[in-house]
């Protein structure tokens, strides 16, 4: 007892004299008042409860607040809710909302409508409407009560199922079957589905985000299409709108948190891929860039070279998988063989793929479990990935070059014919999976498998070392790797048209339990688009998700993670992060955390004149760490 209190003094000797250091700097340095930035393609809208991209979270957080966010440190603080409370078994949770805040139009003037109960309650309901495609609604639907019961009644009356009732009849039912409810002006109650003593995680998405009826209703469909079709509770409102030339977005005078707003304006401004943002960083166009492994060489020996700093990893997990409803016959035969899958994920070389982006240290960014490590401890301070289940895969790199071989020949022998080059059940036939590939398949080996990819300079060179790694390691006799690059949107160019037989893609993970991912890989969910059948590791997923107890939880989930591992239907490869950066933004002074909307936030952020370098970076670093890991020991 006595060691550990001396080691906790150390340690807050250490995080005060970081910090006052800090202090002392920051009371010397001036900082800028716009944060500028780019972007590169044709931004239609800011519905909140459509966003796909990174950068729409960028621009919904700072626009519209929610009930929760986050301070430096990751941890849950009152956003519009002022407090809240849960019932014992964490299965209702009630917010008490700020009073006097007022939603603002897009010139920044207090409109009549004040920020109420009713608004979270609106919000719901247009997720609910199928008609509305809200994004990621699979990681709420069954979290409240009777959510999915209610877009499941609405998408089977818009099918023309018979229910007994009209659409506008079950858009009545709302209330009474849906778990949120506002209980007066100020105060919104949750019901969930089951005990969730993580729903703070949720509280912090942007699905539970409010809406003001009356405003929706005037605006209808073009809700969120222009800067004067929404309206603004967070710290910003959008003053500027050119779809290809400008955005802007100017302090919201009327702000519930207005002192903490360190920055009049966010800005970004339209370029095309080919302008080098290393170069716009330098001139001082925008306030932070990413740089190629290319752009960090051209710059070794030179000044920038001081302002570059690695990123730390992410929740972000990078997986591979495969699509059982391919439209290639040799393709579809071969990935139902688990020695094939099994074959294809050992011989993918993932510290080779993640070299593309940290050719120094490309093992530290490479990621074998499909949940993050760090993010998720037991009342023991175990973590999640260090589950017994989770061991043969936490850390131990799967490539292997000879065990790849072995299975592909045992998987060839259970699909040819006798003469071992026939494929059983596949005939000759023209593929078209245009526009990202076009080719005949003849029912023999070698079988042709399509990878997918995206078109920039790193997804390309990504493309090609999968495709060499495949025909080296598996043998070009047994498979030939065709490519094929989206030009322009990858969802509409092959995910919505199934035009791929694998291809790999990033998962967030969007609060603090297992369910947040494996929930959306069971069959019905499948996030990975992948059109697979698992019923074994649905049911391990349904068992895991009846458990309020959270050893007995992570050890269930573990073990169906694990299941899905072993059984090659997900290859994890690689973290997020790991980029090399410069920056401005003086580090750790906005939101923190993992989840949610408020680490897109620039509320509280310092930006210096002068480039942070990567000294500074690390002493702050290792400030917040240490101020981290204090705060973590308060009971």
């Amino acid at each position: 007892m006595r060691n550990h209190h001396i080691m906790r003094t150390l340690a807050l000797a250490l995080a005060l004299l970081l910090v006052s250091s800090f202090l002392v700097a920051t009371a010397q340095t001036s900082y800028q008042t716009e944060y500028k930035s780019t972007f590169s393609g044709n931004i239609t809208s800011m519905n909140p409860y459509t966003t796909e991209a990174l950068s729409d979270y960028m621009f919904i957080a700072n626009l519209i607040d929610g009930l929760v966010e986050t301070d430096i440190y990751g941890r849950p603080v009152p956003s519009l809710a002022l407090s809240w409370e849960s019932s014992e078994d964490k299965s209702v949770w009630t917010f008490k909302l700020r009073p006097d805040v007022y939603w603002v139009d897009a010139e920044g003037n207090k409109t009549e409508y004040q920020v109420t109960a009713e608004d979270f309650v609106s919000g719901l309901r247009y997720v609910a409407d199928p008609k509305n495609t809200a994004s990621n609604f699979s990681t709420i639907r069954g979290v409240i009560a009777g959510l999915y019961d209610y877009y499941k009644l609405l998408a089977a009356i818009d099918d023309g199922e018979d229910k007994g009732m009209t659409r506008e009849e079950a858009e009545r039912s709302f209330d009474e079957t849906v778990g949120v409810k506002a209980l007066d002006e100020l105060t919104v109650q949750y019901t969930l589905s089951a005990s969730y003593p993580f729903f703070l995680s949720f509280a912090q998405l942007d699905l539970l985000l409010p809406v003001k009826q009356a405003f929706l209703d005037q605006v209808g469909k073009d809700f969120g299409t222009g800067r004067d079709k929404l309206l603004y509770n967070g710290g910003y409102y959008i003053s500027q709108w050119d779809l290809d030339k400008q955005l802007t977005f100017s302090k919201n005078p009327h702000y519930w948190d207005l002192d903490k707003l360190t920055l009049d304006t966010l800005s970004w401004e339209y370029v095309s891929d080919g302008v080098s943002r290393l170069e716009m960083f330098q001139r001082g166009n925008v306030t932070s860039t990413s740089l190629t492994s290319e752009e960090v060489a051209s710059i070794r020996g030179t000044e920038w070279e001081n302002y570059v700093y690695l990123s730390e990893k992410t929740a972000t997990t990078y997986w591979f998988s495969f699509n059982f409803a391919t439209r290639n016959p040799e393709a579809a035969a071969a990935m139902h063989n688990v020695d094939f899958r099994k074959a294809v994920f050992t011989a993918i070389d993932a510290v080779t793929i993640s070299a593309i982006w940290e050719p120094e240290d490309p093992e530290f960014f490479t990621r074998y479990t499909l949940l993050p490590e760090n993010t998720m401890f037991d009342p023991d301070g175990v973590d999640y990935t260090d589950y017994p289940a989770l061991q043969p895969y936490k850390g131990q790199d799967p490539f292997d070059e000879k065990a790849a071989r072995a299975l592909m020949k045992n998987a060839v022998l259970s699909l040819c014919e006798a003469d071992g080059v026939t494929l059983k059940g596949v005939e000759a036939c023209q593929v078209d999976m245009l526009p990202i590939a076009d080719f005949k398949v003849d029912g023999k080996l070698p079988i042709d498998l399509v990878f997918s990819s995206g078109s920039s300079e790193t997804e390309m060179k990504k493309a090609a070392l999968v495709k060499e790694m495949l025909e080296t390691y598996l043998g070009k006799e047994y498979i030939n790797v065709i490519l094929g690059h989206s030009t322009s949107s990858f969802s509409a160019d092959v995910l919505d048209r199934g035009n791929w037989d694998l291809y790999d893609d990033s998962y967030g993970f969007r609060y603090a339990d297992p369910s947040a991912n494996m929930n959306r890989l069971i069959s019905e969910y499948d996030i990975t688009e992948s059109s697979y059948q698992v019923p074994e590791f649905d049911a391990m997923v349904q068992e895991a998700n009846s458990k309020t107890d959270i050893k007995e939880r992570y050890t269930l989930f573990s073990q169906a993670e694990a299941w899905m591992i072993r059984e090659a239907y997900v290859k994890p490869y690689m973290t997020g992060g790991g980029s090399y950066n410069m920056t401005r933004i003086v580090p750790f002074t906005e939101p923190g955390g993992y989840f949610g909307m408020s680490r897109y936030k620039m509320k509280g952020a310092l930006i210096q004149e002068t480039p942070v370098t990567a000294r500074q970076h690390l002493e702050l670093q290792q400030a917040h760490e240490a101020q981290r890991a204090l705060l973590a020991q308060e009971p």
